[in-house]
């Protein structure tokens, strides 16, 4: 036990372990010797993720955690918990656990206070204060089993996750706390690896929804692996060879992500055993039905008799040390094949000069038939069931009505269309060309020149979109052209409920209630400005989620900017202006309204956001009582620009 411990241990700095966890800042009792019986080491198929440390008097009455140590890639899994747990189960009831940290360690103090850990006493060691936490083996195993939960669902599940991403972020902030002159390097790799952490516990989540699913590994090298090269302790070229348009596979991103990390680690290590300043090169291209990924380091180097296969087909370096006259086992290498299988791997390899990786992965050809299913069959149905206008000015108000309704559901369901195009295009620009097309006098052809230029994976929901969008703009044409805006005023807003699943935005002229609305993922209020012919401070920003009926659920009015106090309470009539427009639309009094704070304040006082009142309320309120809608506002807020909507 003590060799294979050891042996860990070494090799953790190379793993790139965090070792910030628990910085014990010397032996207290001087009776206590490593206790090898209760270190631990955790180990996946042959992965080292993680290892406890502990000292211990020889009858094992006082047991000192020293390390904690936990790797990126384990971050979620439980390792912290389990080797407390298992350390407590393995120790008489009344034996005295204990461990220091410091103080601004913030996470792991909770930590241990969740597991029945307390603070006896603080200690100030190299002008550092150390809490010193302690508590019975039988405190720690109570503690532990009030908090386990066998079996999750998938509700409970995100709490969960919710739970570790919060624990990633206090960790980050802990380790910026430690930032100095003198550990600025080393903090700025931890930082980086926790940053690592925080997306596989993400990851951990969606993956245990879906446990294949689309991966860009032209993203995942940019934003996961070449930062962690970046973060090397010593010079490394990156060279990239990344084709602009690269397909998607199917794959698990976590363990996509750990391999390739895996990968590139080795290669450091080969680098620096070299001693050569480091170059690592990625290749990412297309062949016929597979995405192509090589990298090549400059390290030491594998040599030829154990890039052989053995009998489990897999190279003989696998599982093993690639670097010449360094100790290590080659951990890793197994997870890489593991993950990507293989018959998609090939490595080439001269001694002190390159080792070549290259992958093959399978495009992703399948297509989401769920989805463009779905979208499909509507549609076909909203082509077929409006292929002529279908009313007239003389038809009744229920005919025009239910006219009206069905092109708001063409509309919502033209927001699914859009939001496809997300993967590779900003939509907002997208959204853009739309205005222009259905209000600012663009002509369709105009509108389709520029839909081709944006990328999409599945060419049928460009022409979806394009025939989706001359649809809705030939009847919404007939409705401005036909009907009163003021006697279907209240259809034309109220219609919009049906986005019980959106949070949506618009933009009002409270003069007369005209208005332009949409999913806030897809424009701003100033986008629909030009579109209402009056300057901004003339007109209301609001936002309303499902159904109008839903009297609970605020509507959210606002302004854009206020220059002095008058214009404050003139800004205040103006959104009570607005308020009586929603009245006429048909809200009811009751439906509560908020506040936006004002996007350019040039005074201490807003508009008050915590505050709610009915539509009712607000319509009714004398003009010398709007003061009460209004607050104080910190001084370093003033003129800041708090958002462009």
């Amino acid at each position: 036990m003590n060799q294979e411990y050891e042996k860990a241990i070494r090799q953790s700095t190379l793993l790139n372990i965090d070792s910030l966890v628990i910085p014990s800042p010397y032996i207290l009792d001087r009776t206590i010797d490593i206790d090898y019986e209760h270190s631990l080491v955790w180990d996946e198929e042959g992965e080292l993720l993680g290892y406890l440390l502990v000292y211990a008097t020889p009858d094992s009455r006082k047991l000192h955690i020293y390390e904690q140590v936990t790797s990126p890639f384990g971050r979620g899994k439980g390792i912290g918990s389990a080797f407390l747990e298992y350390l407590a189960n393995s120790v008489d009831e009344d034996a005295r656990i204990y461990l220091f940290v410091w103080e601004k360690l913030i996470s792991s103090i909770e930590f241990f206070q969740s597991k029945g850990l307390v603070i006896e006493e603080l200690i100030v060691y190299r002008k550092m204060r150390f809490h010193r936490m302690s508590a019975t083996a039988g405190t720690i195993r109570e503690a532990i089993a009030l908090t386990k939960n066998k079996d999750y669902s998938v509700v409970e599940e995100l709490g969960k996750v919710r739970h570790d991403a919060k624990k990633s972020l206090k960790v980050l902030f802990d380790m910026a706390s430690m930032l100095s002159v003198d550990n600025f390097n080393k903090v700025t790799e931890d930082i980086n690896r926790e940053t690592t952490a925080l997306v596989n516990t993400l990851n951990t989540y969606e993956d245990k929804i879906r446990v294949s699913h689309k991966v860009s590994i032209k993203e995942l090298i940019i934003e996961r692996v070449i930062p962690f090269v970046e973060a090397a302790s010593f010079p490394c070229q990156i060279r990239l060879n990344l084709e602009s348009r690269i397909s998607a596979v199917m794959g698990n991103y976590m363990n996509y992500s750990r391999a390739l990390i895996n990968l590139v680690s080795n290669s450091l290590d080969a680098i620096r055993v070299s001693g050569r300043r480091g170059i690592i090169e990625f290749t990412l291209r297309e062949q016929d039905d597979a995405v192509l990924l090589i990298i090549q380091d400059n390290g030491v180097g594998i040599e030829r008799e154990k890039l052989k296969k053995g009998s489990d087909m897999l190279p003989l370096f696998v599982g093993k040390t690639t670097k010449q006259g360094t100790v290590g086992e080659g951990l890793g290498t197994r997870q890489i094949f593991s993950t990507f299988g293989p018959d998609s791997i090939h490595v080439e390899s001269k001694v002190q000069e390159f080792t070549r990786w290259t992958i093959a992965l399978k495009k992703n050809n399948q297509k989401d038939a769920a989805l463009l299913t779905s979208l499909g069959s509507r549609y076909v149905r909203f082509i077929k069931t409006t292929q002529s206008i279908g009313v007239t000015r003389e038809s009744g108000r229920p005919e025009i009505s239910r006219f009206i309704w069905q092109l708001r559901q063409m509309e919502l369901f033209s927001y699914k269309l859009l939001y496809q195009f997300s993967r590779y295009n900003n939509v907002r620009d997208i959204f853009q060309n739309i205005l222009l097309y259905r209000y600012g006098g663009r002509s369709f052809e105009q509108f389709k020149a520029e839909l081709r230029q944006c990328r999409i994976d599945d060419e049928v929901i460009r022409s979806w979109l394009m025939g989706m969008m001359r649809r809705i703009s030939r009847n919404e044409t007939w409705i401005m052209q036909n009907l009163s805006f003021d006697e279907y005023k209240d259809e034309l807003l109220q219609s919009y409920g049906q986005a019980i699943d959106r949070t949506m935005i618009f933009t009002m002229d409270p003069d007369n209630g005209r208005f332009f609305a949409t999913d806030r993922r897809f424009a701003e209020h100033l986008d629909f400005v030009p579109y209402l012919g009056r300057g901004r401070d003339q007109l209301l920003r609001g936002e309303f989620s499902g159904d109008f009926k839903n009297l609970t659920s605020p509507v959210v009015m606002g302004v854009w900017s206020v220059k002095d106090l008058r214009d404050l309470h003139d800004k205040l009539r103006l959104i009570r202006k607005g308020v009586a427009r929603l009245r006429e639309m048909g809200l009811s009094g009751e439906k509560r309204l908020s506040f936006y704070t004002t996007t350019y304040n040039s005074i201490g006082r807003d508009v008050d956001i915590f505050r709610t009142l009915s539509l009712h309320d607000m319509l009714t309120m004398e003009d010398g009582a709007l003061d009460c809608l209004t607050r104080e506002v910190d001084n370093e807020m003033n003129e800041m620009v708090f958002a462009a909507g």
